[in-house]
């Protein structure tokens, strides 16, 4: 009896439980009403842990890739920083080169670059280091230039440095021609506020703005030198003197290299 009950329950099941079917038993539908919340919550915890994870990895490669950004630009910066200092150098050094054409008798002299080491406090360059000295031949009153013309004179020397004093210095004093008139000369001196003024010996004779003023040869230094160019004029009132303001040749607030005029008897 209990075989034949058996056998005939099982045989109702699968019949319930095989085949297409358009509707689910009772029973069948508390279970899916119990499980499936259930089910969709830990869907939904799977899914955004997953989430959660891949984004961590996601964070940890990007944070990688930046920091290996930052150490190629860093890199790049150093080697344009480097580039441009060796350009900047480059061009210094033609500049100083090109000065040389300012001292006509070459053969008493030998020119020597240095570099500028210290300076007195201020924007002007008008008492300065440089970096050679009597080991390198340098004597007092060696001429100092720069690109554009006339930087100054040696008044110190040491073993490997010397002291410059610029021709904007209220101790400087230099001798000029107009560069289109020879016959007209004159003296200008520096101040204490690094302006360059002076005066012309004949105040008859015709200076103007814009006349480019150069050494005579009077002195130390040499003849044709650049010093720079007249931006003012001024006459006294008895017209018994003609003084002038002058604009330097040379830049004293960006000096870093100079060139200095060294006797050939005394360069190593």
């Amino acid at each position: 009896m209990i075989v034949a009950i058996s056998a005939i329950i099982l045989i109702i099941v699968m019949g319930v439980t095989t085949g297409q079917r358009d509707d689910i038993t009772f029973v069948e539908k508390w279970v899916g009403n119990i499980i499936s919340p259930v089910q969709g919550v830990f869907n939904s915890g799977v899914t955004a842990v997953g989430e959660n994870f891949s984004r961590i990895i996601n964070i940890g490669k990007i944070s990688r890739e930046n920091d290996e950004l930052r150490i190629k630009a860093e890199a790049l910066e150093k080697e344009v920083i480097s580039l441009r200092l060796n350009r900047d150098e480059l061009e210094e050094l033609r500049g100083l080169k090109y000065a040389l054409g300012y001292i006509d008798d070459e053969a008493k002299y030998e020119p020597i670059t240095a570099n500028i080491i210290g300076k007195t406090p201020g924007n002007w360059f008008n008492t300065f280091t440089i970096s050679v000295g009597e080991k390198h031949g340098i004597t007092k009153d060696s001429i100092v230039l720069a690109s554009n013309g006339l930087v100054g004179r040696v008044f110190e020397v040491g073993g490997n440095w010397a002291k410059v004093v610029a021709i904007v210095d209220n101790d400087s004093s230099v001798s000029f021609q107009v560069l289109r008139d020879n016959k007209t000369q004159g003296i200008i001196s520096g101040s204490i506020t690094n302006e360059l003024s002076g005066y012309v010996f004949d105040p008859m004779s015709e200076v103007m703005v814009g006349d480019k003023l150069v050494t005579t040869g009077i002195g130390i230094y040499p003849e044709g030198i650049l010093i720079g160019e007249v931006k003012a004029v001024e006459k006294s009132g008895n017209q018994l003197l003609k003084t002038i303001e002058v604009e330097p040749a040379v830049n004293f607030r960006r000096l870093t290299k100079v060139l200095v005029m060294r006797a050939n008897s005394l360069a190593e």
